[in-house]
C-alpha cells in the first residue's frame, strides 16, 4: 500500500506528543524521534508509552507504542522489516514486539472482518477455549451481565447446577429467583458458530441454523435475570430456627450488612457481629 512521508509538522506533532506522556524518563522520547528520523516513510499515528513494575527476565521496563491504525496490517510487516523482526500473526491480529536502545517497540493491527475468512475461523470449542468444566460441560462467563454460556443442551438441572456452583464459587453469591420466576425460564438453548476472530482467545459466537456448517449446540443461562445474594465466609445459624446459613442481605433501615435466613418460612436477620464463625461442613 502506499506510504506517504511524514510531514515536518506532523513529526514535530508526534515529538510533542510523546514529550507530554513521558514525565519521568525522556528515553522513549528519544526513540521515538529516532523511529522518525530512521524511518520517516513509515506510517505513524501516533505514541503510546507503558511501563512494567516487575518484567519478565530479559523483557524491557519501559514500552513505546507505535499506533499505525486499527487495520493497517501492511504497516505492521513494514515496520517489522524495518526493525529486523518478523510480526507475530495470530488469526487476524498481527503483532510486533521488539527492543531498540533498550525500549521495548510493540504494535498491532487487525484484519477487518470484511477482508478476513471468517468460515475458516470457524472451530469447534474445546476445554482450553471456555473458563472451565463442571461435570464434564464446558463453562464459560460471557458478557458484562454475568451470563453463563455453556457447550451442548444439557438438561435444566444441570444448567442450573452449574450457574449455582459458578457464582457460589467464583462470585461469593447465590443465585436465586425473584418475583415469582423460575430460573428454569432464564435457559435459552440455541445453535451458534465460534469463530476464531480476531484470534481464538478472543472467539465470537455467532447465532447460525442448526443445519449451518461448523454450527453447535449452545446454551446461555441469562444469570442477570435472577437475583444474585452475597454469601458469607462463615457459616452461622439462624437464632429464631437454628438453619445454617451463609446469606447476607442489607439492612432496610440502617443500612448496614446482616446475616439472613435461607428459609423461606423464616427470613429472619440478624447482625453480622451476632454471628459466631460454625464449623459446619454443609453449607446452606
Amino acid at each position: 500500500m502506499p506510504i506517504s512521508p511524514a510531514t515536518a509538522h506532523h513529526r514535530q506533532r508526534l515529538i510533542e506528543q510523546l514529550e507530554r506522556f513521558t514525565t519521568r524518563d525522556d528515553s522513549q522520547v528519544a526513540v521515538g524521534r529516532r523511529l522518525l528520523d530512521d524511518h520517516p516513510d513509515l506510517p505513524l499515528h501516533g505514541f503510546g508509552i507503558a511501563h512494567s513494575m516487575e518484567p519478565e527476565l530479559g523483557e524491557p521496563h519501559h514500552l513505546l507504542i507505535v499506533l499505525v491504525g486499527e487495520h493497517n496490517t501492511h504497516a505492521i510487516t513494514a515496520w517489522g522489516s524495518a526493525l529486523g523482526t518478523e510480526p507475530v500473526i495470530d488469526g487476524a491480529r498481527h503483532t510486533l514486539t521488539t527492543v531498540l536502545d533498550g525500549i521495548g517497540i510493540w504494535a498491532t493491527a487487525t484484519i477487518p472482518e470484511d477482508d478476513y475468512d471468517m468460515n475458516q475461523a470457524v472451530f469447534t470449542p474445546t476445554i482450553d477455549d471456555v473458563s472451565g468444566t463442571y461435570r464434564g460441560l464446558l463453562v464459560t462467563w460471557i458478557g458484562e451481565d454475568g451470563d453463563l454460556l455453556i457447550v451442548g443442551h444439557p438438561p435444566a438441572r444441570d444448567v442450573l447446577s452449574a450457574a449455582s456452583y459458578y457464582y457460589r464459587n467464583a462470585c461469593g453469591q447465590r443465585l436465586r429467583p425473584y418475583n415469582g420466576r423460575d430460573l428454569a425460564d432464564s435457559i435459552d438453548r440455541r445453535w451458534g458458530r465460534f469463530v476464531a476472530y480476531p484470534t481464538r482467545t478472543e472467539w465470537q459466537l455467532r447465532d447460525a441454523a442448526e443445519d449451518t456448517p461448523g454450527a453447535v449446540p449452545v446454551t446461555w443461562m441469562h444469570a442477570q435475570e435472577g437475583d444474585t445474594q452475597d454469601l458469607s465466609s462463615v457459616v452461622a445459624r439462624c437464632p429464631s430456627c437454628q438453619r445454617p446459613s451463609r446469606s447476607l442481605d442489607y439492612d432496610p433501615v440502617e443500612g448496614h450488612r446482616v446475616h439472613m435466613c435461607p428459609s423461606p418460612a423464616c427470613r429472619h436477620r440478624w447482625p453480622l457481629s451476632d454471628s459466631p464463625a460454625s464449623s459446619l461442613k454443609e453449607h446452606a
